[in-house]
């Protein structure tokens, strides 16, 4: 191959494909030059203005050529469709490398659902570079889940030569410091590979602590000065923009405003529904945003493919459009409205005007992957009752956050009848619960939350970061019984319920997590699951990716397992009841 490669270079060997007269976009000097990309054995061989022959070539010269886009941090498994239906709509936006945490399938179907979701992404053009998940389960002892992963089989795979790094490790797993997951951080950097960070709420001795742990960057960043905070200790931040999680317009402000150095930053989604790609973009979305909020086309562009190739130690293969790295490229006709128009991946044009060009293999997930939500038996109305011997019973209450991972505690007041603790849909005070699906264990945790708003009815999903077990948000325990049911029924998925009857539902038959259905027809069900909710109610833009992340038992302020309510900076179950 790198012969060849040299030889086109050399002009010896016709070119399988010259970019001719572009306007070329140089990443490491922020440049932009009239000249010619010559590609061969899908690498750039050249970015010289070029003489040579070639097999095909393209007139590019209304376009601006630019590097392939990169997502710093991403869950395939959290955007509701398998990696090959997800690449349909993310390689027409440009991206064309991800670097992802498998850790949800993880969670449910340990080491062998990983390699079946790596089996299935590799059957598309899109680079796909693993984190390899380092918290299964995520807390243990205070949640049941599928599957684990233990020490020797995350040293065996970090020397994988698709594994790029260790995945996101929360501050409980160093502080204070447990040999498990130091062990796995010792085997990462003896590879000389990454650590990812997952540092919520993190800041002062504990953050000085945390990163003297080796974690190299952090996506949880919610405010300007906690991703300052990292930056001076050496982390960089990648600057989250997914569906639920919108920290780009904040965290932009310290390159804008600050003068912060941009080399500290790259760009991820961490978890992005297809409706939200499908309507906004993906990487593409977030250079876009950060352009129109005052960044410098260059600088946005280089957030999203050289700072983050340079991060992972992959910049010799992904990032630029150089000599010897993959042909991934984006024509643009405007830097500044920055639409990828053309996308060449591997060489190859792979999508035209938002339109993927090539066939892509279908992967056959095996019969084992598809039977996992495993409940001891149909649930009733009564498992969610609260009881209480008061007439106004003091509870917690979990406040989620807009737009944001975290949430709050707050404290309530809720009346009592006929000793059972009763919601306030006045107030938005709503039930919540988690259903373990792995086990069998019969384990049912519920609690209250804020922030819904749902005035009748309830909305569940088999998506419940990161144990996954069954999670329903409701006004009404017949209709939350209702719907963890049809979720059983199912075989995992998201589901809408209002006074008994289905309002509308998201089958997610790969391990409860992922539908083997086309982006198309996904997208359509959960923007009318969407609309569902808001029927009953519900103001917020995306209802079920909250939903998702209320149950987190690593992110500030609490979370809701199957075993209780976690407090999550104390790292144990706190009772729901307030005495």
């Amino acid at each position: 191959m790198y012969k060849r490669i040299i030889k086109t270079a050399l002009k010896e060997l016709p070119a399988d494909l010259i970019l001719s007269n572009c306007n070329l976009l140089n990443v490491f000097t922020g440049e932009i030059s009239r000249t010619d990309i010559s590609i061969a054995a899908g690498r750039i061989a050249s970015i010289d203005k070029s003489s040579g022959k070639a097999k095909k070539v393209l007139d590019c010269s209304q376009y601006y050529a630019v590097p392939g886009l990169l997502d710093g941090h991403v869950h395939l498994d959290s955007t509701l469709l398998t990696p090959t239906q997800l690449s349909k709509i993310i390689l027409p936006c440009g991206t064309t490398t991800v670097f992802i945490d498998p850790m949800e399938i993880a969670n449910v179907l340990g080491l062998r659902g990983i390699n079946s979701l790596l089996e299935d992404a590799w059957g598309s053009p899109l680079k796909t570079y693993v984190q390899i998940s380092s918290r299964v389960p995520t807390a243990p002892g205070l949640e049941t889940t599928g599957a684990v992963l233990g020490v020797r089989e995350v040293v065996r795979m970090i020397r994988w030569g698709t594994v790029v790094g260790l995945g996101e490790l929360d501050p409980s797993k160093v502080i204070p410091p447990q040999d498990e997951y130091l062990l796995k951080v010792i085997a990462t950097k003896k590879s000389w590979k990454v650590r990812v960070g997952h540092a919520a709420g993190l800041s002062g001795a504990e953050l000085n602590a945390y990163a003297s742990a080796g974690i190299g960057d952090d996506h949880e960043c919610v405010t300007a000065e906690e991703a300052l905070e990292r930056i001076r200790v050496g982390m960089k931040v990648m600057i989250r923009e997914g569906s639920s999680e919108r920290n780009l317009e904040e965290l932009i402000k310290l390159i804008i405003k600050s003068g912060q150095d941009p080399r500290n930053f790259f760009f991820c989604t961490d978890d992005k529904h297809p409706n939200d790609i499908v309507k906004e973009g993906h990487i593409d979305y977030n250079v876009r945003k950060a352009i129109s909020l005052g960044l410098d086309p260059i600088k946005a562009i280089q957030l999203a493919t050289i700072n983050c190739a340079e991060h992972f130690r992959l910049d010799d293969d992904v990032g630029s459009i150089a000599p010897g790295r993959f042909a991934d490229v984006i024509l643009v006709r405007d830097l500044e409205k920055f639409k990828p128009e053309i996308v060449i991946a591997n060489g190859k044009i792979v999508a035209k005007k938002g339109k993927l060009l090539v066939g892509l293999r279908e992967y056959r997930w095996p019969a084992w992957s598809t039977n996992t939500i495993k409940i001891k038996r149909d649930v009733m109305p009564a498992d969610f009752e609260i009881n209480s011997s008061k007439e106004v019973q003091a509870v917690r209450v979990i406040q989620i956050i807009e737009g944001q991972i975290i949430n709050k505690e707050i404290k309530t007041e809720l009346a009592v009848r006929e000793g059972k603790v009763i919601v306030n849909t006045a107030n938005d005070i709503l039930k919540i619960a988690c259903v373990e699906r792995h086990k069998r264990t019969g384990n049912i945790a519920t609690a209250f939350v804020k922030g819904f708003e749902l005035k009748e009815g309830a909305i569940a999903s088999s998506v419940a970061h990161d144990h996954h077990n069954i999670v329903v948000v409701g006004a009404s325990e017949a209709d939350m019984a209702r719907a963890v049911n049809e979720i059983k029924r199912m075989g995992g998925g998201l589901v809408a319920v209002n006074q008994g009857k289905i309002l509308e539902k998201l089958e997610l038959p790969v391990a409860g997590l992922m539908s083997m259905h086309s982006p198309e027809i996904v997208t359509r069900k959960l923007e009318k699951l969407n609309q569902a909710a808001r029927q009953l109610g519900c103001k917020l833009n995306a209802p079920f990716m909250t939903l998702s992340f209320i149950s987190l038992p690593t992110v500030p302020e609490l979370g809701l397992t199957d075993k209780g309510l976690v407090d999550v900076r104390s790292r144990r179950i706190v009772p729901v009841k307030l005495d």
